[in-house]
């Protein structure tokens, strides 16, 4: 019968090694939004209207949208 050999690659090793990789792992950086206030015009069904958007600064996500009021001409 032949005998094989794990050449140290015991479960010891195994957890030495996963550990390691584990520690060079640099931590997430998690992103905070910064609102801009922006005012867009957008069209829908052919009729234009002013939304007021908040948009993060850093990754220009539309956070929050509402539609202006304006009295009538």
């Amino acid at each position: 019968m032949q005998e094989f050999h794990t050449f140290g690659l015991g479960k010891k090793h195994e957890a030495d090694y996963l550990e390691g990789e584990m520690s060079e792992r640099q931590p997430i950086k998690l992103h905070e939004h910064v609102a801009k206030r922006v005012h867009v015009l957008l069209l829908r069904a052919g009729v234009p209207y002013e939304v007021e958007q908040q948009v993060c600064s850093g990754c220009s996500v539309v956070l929050d949208e509402k539609p202006v009021k304006r009295a009538a001409a």
